[in-house]
């Protein structure tokens, strides 16, 4: 309980703080002020590159720390994180020499860019996957979100609009009207949970960011 008790002592600044900025930002958002609480809404909002730069960079610093870890006990995949130091220290090398560098540029044109699109291709055969169990005909719910895919799918491939014109029309429908009122239904519901989460952290109530589960939790 004691030790539970300093870290709560401990949030109120943080938490204090936050409650600050939050109504900084909303009131300049909200309602006409002073040119003074303008200049120092511009000064704090600089200094997110800064705190977003320093995040990235004890992310960085964890992660090292986890795989010269995983190295020393031979953990599963240990080798992998050879790679990883070695790939750290050459491209932190030559970026650190100049961002400009011939190196530096081809190790990112030619290694990085193309294993970052590699792993975003992969999300194609995961939603292809979940396209598939998702589509299949179980019931009334799925069978008519079954109908609408292929209606849609056929609209937009243009073998699909020579062998069957109807779906045209049918398509462009359900792309205007029952996706865009369900899509615009998901933006409010996110929107709404955004706001109750920005409430949540300016009264306190949300602490988890600060390593803390819940207030009365000992």
């Amino acid at each position: 309980m004691i030790w539970v008790s300093e870290r709560l002592y401990k949030a109120q600044i943080p938490i204090f703080l936050q409650a600050i900025f939050i109504l900084l930002m909303l009131v300049e958002f909200f309602f006409t002020v002073p040119k003074s609480i303008i200049d120092l809404n511009v000064t704090l909002r600089s200094f997110v590159p800064i705190v977003s730069a320093a995040a990235i960079m004890l992310g960085v610093v964890l992660l090292t720390i986890s795989h010269i870890k995983k190295i020393s006990s031979r953990g599963e995949g240990w080798y992998y994180s050879i790679i990883y130091l070695a790939s750290l220290i050459i491209t932190a090398s030559f970026g650190l020499i100049s961002v400009r560098d011939f190196t530096f540029r081809w190790i990112y044109n030619n290694m990085t860019a193309p294993i970052g699109v590699a792993l975003y291709s992969l999300t194609a055969f995961y939603i292809t996957s979940a396209a598939y169990r998702v589509f299949r005909a179980r019931n009334f719910d799925a069978t008519v979100l079954l109908v609408c895919a292929f209606i849609v799918l056929m609209m937009l491939i243009p073998v699909g609009a020579a062998i069957l014109p109807p779906v045209v029309p049918v398509g462009e429908w359900l792309r205007s009207f029952p996706s865009s009122a369900g899509f615009r239904g998901m933006i409010i519901g996110t929107s709404l949970g955004i706001i109750g989460l920005g409430v949540r952290i300016l009264v306190g109530r949300q602490r988890e960011h600060l390593g803390i589960r819940e207030e009365g939790r000992g």
